[in-house]
């Protein structure tokens, strides 16, 4: 019966394949088992095949009822019949939310951007608790709905996060497949490691918060690695409050993996056999060796390619032969897709080298015709997510469910910048942009003969060198927005737009502010040093020189006393302006000089003298970068001054570092 079922089902598809012709469809649609980038009769006969040879593989077992057979034959052809399901063409991530008890409560999948945010914030704040834990079913539907999804073509992470606070309970009574609770985990073990979706693997987390409640503390620990796609993806937390950093970690992780970068190389070709490596890390002298992020292949002069390629520190989608993609005269350009560093750092051009295998000295000769001039800027290419949140909605939660909800919440902001501009965060509905300083060296301070001239302050001597590793600083100064998302408060003199700066704020309420937001958030912002205030106002290593942050010209850049005190009170210019609303630096950055001034995090010392381990009530702050009524002497980016750390201003305000 099923040989004449199969043979019928075939005669109908090669007759529609005949009338329809041929309807390619992409290898990362379920149904291409063979994985050839179509979905034809090649993937029947391997259905087929497997079925009379008795071959499980989980791939082939498309309609998940645990067996392969001629139900998984029918699914492929009904894929080929209707042709391929129009895919999420929006890039970004894809959200989903479970809550589990007694029953589930679902959250459909769909994109979540700044307008969905509030759906999502509000399902979840409008879970409620009752009896039950319908932990295996949540997570056994949750793969179910990933593999039915629709999905964006650009798809780099598939993601399972699960809260539980115990054992399951119930999923048995949902489903007849399985006998016992240790069976059906491992069945899902099963499922986690082995499936893919769109071509992907399955990032399982689990968050298990260990108390009273659990008695079998063996069987809680198993299910944790169980629902885990790996060891290190399995988490357990003695207190609610540490689910926040965990879900903040995960965020992270993913965020972190939200971008490949496509690298283009040119180089002069070679003769067949030669071996090249390319380094993308500093390389001290001829210590090839010493890489650990690097290319290397095998060159053939015949087809223009690279072959036997090994990838070092990092992943790339472009495979182990790449074939130019032109030549121009003696130069051979390859293209690599889907680059991600090991470090989740980005590649920088001035750190990539080429090198030859000189076998008869048995060793690695640079390049003398590679310039890293020849390179095209590196592409960054963002990608897109499905990810689903379980939670534990069962009422042993009663105690913990509220900070639960907000640390789900946290979860759910930090995923909305998954596609976003690196850097980008939103707390509470506000977002803000941290942007990347490159470490580098610098000369601080101002020399004498500005002093001398009258147009430098005594305390920015002596100039002196400083060398600082890289950090992230805010692109404008805290907004009264962002303030009020975190605080609950404004105490702003100048309001009437969000956008403003906030100010009438001290240095210790500045500290409150970033503990708060770091709690939300589980990162670890904090005020910018001097040094490295200096540093981003003067453009960091793209400065130009320029006497305030950004131009010789401090109308191009500022609000100051001429354009903002000297309009008089009367004027809509009078005060603070809406940040951003001047011209940037060189590294992007607006309003450092005027404005408001902004706290840093040291004592206001001479220069050469070490900065306290612990600051007390004599210690003033520095405040640098000038305010809306300082006149341009004091907007430069030089120009230093200090205030004590209790004291409040219309004139002060802060800009983040991270």
């Amino acid at each position: 019966m099923m040989r004449l079922t199969t043979l019928f089902s075939l005669i109908l598809l090669s007759t529609m394949m005949a009338l329809a012709g041929p309807r390619p469809i992409s290898s990362n649609i379920e149904g291409d088992v063979n994985a050839d980038g179509e979905v034809n009769i090649a993937d029947v006969n391997v259905l087929i095949n497997a079925i009379f040879t008795d071959t499980f593989d989980s791939k082939y077992d498309l309609n998940h009822d645990g067996e392969i057979n001629i139900a998984d034959v029918n699914t492929i052809i009904g894929i080929i019949l209707r042709g391929p399901e129009s895919p999420m063409v929006d890039t970004g991530m894809y959200m989903s939310i479970i809550g589990y008890n007694q029953t589930l409560i679902t959250k459909d999948l769909a994109l979540l951007d700044s307008v969905s945010l509030t759906g999502f914030n509000d399902f979840v704040s409008d879970l409620t608790t009752q009896p039950g834990r319908l932990l295996y079913y949540s997570v056994d539907k949750a793969l179910d709905a990933l593999n039915t999804a629709q999905r964006p073509m650009n798809l780099q992470n598939v993601a399972i996060v699960t809260f539980t606070q115990g054992l399951d309970q119930g999923s048995l009574m949902m489903t007849d497949k399985y006998d016992t609770e240790a069976e059906y985990a491992q069945a899902l073990k099963s499922r986690i490691v082995n499936e893919r979706v769109y071509g992907r693997p399955i990032k399982a987390f689990t968050v298990g918060l260990l108390n009273e409640n659990v008695k079998d503390e063996t069987m809680f620990r198993n299910n944790l690695h169980a629902l885990a796609s790996d060891s290190t993806k399995a988490m357990e937390v003695s207190n609610i409050s540490e689910v926040n950093n965990r879900f903040q970690e995960i965020a992270d992780e993913l965020v972190s993996h939200n971008m490949s970068e496509k690298l283009t190389l040119v180089f002069p070709g070679v003769g067949t056999g030669t071996r090249i490596r390319f380094t993308f890390d500093e390389v001290s002298g001829d210590n090839v060796d010493d890489s650990q992020v690097y290319i290397e292949g095998t060159f053939s002069l015949k087809t223009r390619s690279l072959t036997n390629i090994v990838y070092k520190g990092m992943t790339c989608t472009a495979g182990d032969s790449v074939a130019a993609s032109s030549v121009d005269g003696m130069f051979v350009s390859l293209v690599f897709d889907g680059i991600q560093l090991d470090s989740e750092e980005r590649i920088e051009k001035k750190n990539i080298n080429e090198w030859y295998w000189v076998e008869d000295q048995n060793a690695w000769e640079a390049s003398t015709e590679f310039s890293t001039s020849r390179l095209p800027d590196v592409e960054s290419i963002y990608s897109s997510a499905l990810v689903m949140l379980l939670m534990d909605c069962s009422s042993v939660m009663d105690e913990n469910f509220s900070e639960l909800k907000l640390a789900a919440n946290s979860f759910i902001e930090r995923m909305l910048n998954y596609n976003t501009i690196p850097g980008l965060f939103t707390v509470n509905g506000v977002s803000f942009q941290m942007v990347t300083v490159d470490g580098g060296t610098f000369v601080m301070g101002t020399d004498e003969a500005m002093v001398e001239a009258g147009n430098a302050n005594s305390d920015e001597l002596p100039a002196h060198e400083v060398t600082l590793e890289s950090f992230s600083i805010g692109q404008t100064e805290v907004t009264q927005e962002l303030w009020q998302a975190v605080m609950g408060t404004n105490p702003s003199s100048f309001v009437g737009d969000p956008q403003r700066p906030v100010e009438q704020v001290s240095w210790d309420d500045c500290q409150e502010f970033i503990t708060r937001l770091n709690a939300i958030t589980g990162k670890n912002f904090r005020l910018p040093t001097e040094a490295e205030w200096e540093f981003a106002a003067r453009g960091g290593n793209k400065a130009r020189g320029t006497l305030y942050a950004g131009s010789d010209e401090i109308s191009e850049v500022a609000w100051y006393y001429f354009n903002s005190y000297a309009v008089g009170s009367d004027s809509p210019d009078y005060g603070t302006h809406v940040v951003g609303t001047c011209h940037g630096n060189e590294l992007g950055l607006y309003d450092m000089s005027g404005n408001v001034y902004e706290w840093c995090a040291d004592a206001y010392l001479p220069y050469g003298t070490e900065q306290p381990e612990v600051l007390d009530d004599n210690n003033r702050l520095v405040i640098r970068g000038g305010c809306w009524f300082s006149r341009p002497k004091d907007c430069r980016t030089t120009s230093r001054s200090s205030e004590a750390h209790d004291m409040r201003f219309y004139t002060t305000g802060l800009r983040l570092a991270l």
